[in-house]
């Protein structure tokens, strides 16, 4: 089994390290123009299924890919939406780093029910995996840094913490679990 996973382009609250969640924040300019440029280079990846979360961040940068694989099916995918901050979305991403820590500190640690809670959204990333693999067997998922993150957590990968907006990952399993790494595309 494999697939790849991008997060998408810059946005409007990147710029600002702002917490986004389910927020619907529109790419900035530079993650508008560094998107088409990523497409372009992607033209030689097998990209065959792209599934994406609906928010207009991820949305926006599936449908740029996209251009470049007409041949691609396409869904969105809500179960690849950002985790849902509650009434957190807005504050600062340092701080919202600062609360990840506490709850990976203390498993029960739940600051507020308006949060979705790492685990709830791993059950949501692994239904949305299952939608994807029956979609296609190597879909690209275009989503999002906090999903990344549970999905590093569901799948048993070294974490990253703070996803670059582009980067682009390949997650396979083999016979001793799955494994990822970053693809540079030149």
């Amino acid at each position: 089994m494999k697939f790849f996973f991008i997060r998408h382009g810059e946005s409007l609250w990147n710029i600002k390290n702002l917490c986004q969640g389910k927020t619907d924040i529109e790419l900035s300019q530079k993650g508008l123009s560094e998107t088409k440029a990523f497409a372009a280079k992607s033209v030689h990846l097998p990209i065959h299924y792209i599934c994406a979360s609906p928010l207009k961040r991820a949305s926006k940068t599936a449908e740029i890919i996209k251009e470049h694989h007409p041949q691609a099916g396409f869904s969105l995918v809500e179960e690849f939406s950002e985790r849902n901050w509650g009434y957190l979305e807005g504050i600062s991403s340092t701080a919202m780093y600062e609360i990840e820590k506490l709850e990976e500190a203390n498993l029960d640690f739940k600051i507020d029910p308006s949060i979705e809670s790492r685990q709830d959204l791993r059950a949501r990333i692994k239904r949305g995996l299952e939608i994807a693999f029956q979609l296609h067997p190597e879909p690209l998922i275009v989503s999002h840094g906090r999903l990344f993150f549970g999905l590093c957590e569901l799948l048993n990968i070294p974490i990253v913490r703070q996803m670059k907006n582009l980067c682009l990952m390949e997650i396979t399993k083999t016979s001793s679990g799955w494994h990822s790494r970053e693809l540079h595309l030149d």
